[in-house]
């Protein structure tokens, strides 16, 4: 459990995400607050899967963990059809965010991507997923996601 300057306790959440029992590397796994869009965690999968969730402060520094409360959950991992995506492999999660955010800033109308992870998953809303996080201490949220 991390104590923030203001007060405020983070939970630890960790976990993996699996679609038709298959580890996905590179997916984002997003926790937002049912009761306040504002409130976020999010993390990004590894090579096995694994994810641990941080929580964005003043200045989009990351800090590691999730504030208490009922969430919201998605999962996206698409690529946009057409040139080579820039590698994101050496980047920080924040320098990740605003790359991702800085591709996805023109037209959604003209551009077509392939999802990796189902697109049923991206919308927290409509996703289906949602996570209890406790006031302290850790906790496991596993994903076992379904292409069909």
């Amino acid at each position: 459990m991390l104590c923030l300057g203001c007060g405020e306790r983070l939970t630890q959440v960790t976990g993996k995400v699996t679609v038709d029992g298959q580890e996905i590397e590179g997916a984002t796994v997003t926790f937002t607050s049912s009761e306040n869009a504002s409130i976020f965690s999010f993390g990004v999968t590894d090579a096995s899967g694994g994810y641990s969730l941080q929580t964005l402060r003043g200045g989009a520094k990351a800090i590691r963990g999730t504030a208490q409360g009922s969430y919201l959950v998605s999962i996206v991992k698409k690529e946009e059809e057409g040139p080579p995506r820039q590698d994101t492999s050496t980047m920080t999660i924040e320098e990740k965010m605003r790359y991702e955010m800085s591709r996805t800033s023109g037209s959604m109308h003209n551009r077509k991507f392939i999802y990796h992870v189902p697109k049923k998953y991206e919308v927290g809303a409509n996703s289906g997923l949602t996570a209890e996080v406790p006031a302290s201490g850790s906790v496991v949220h596993n994903f076992e996601l379904d292409s069909r």
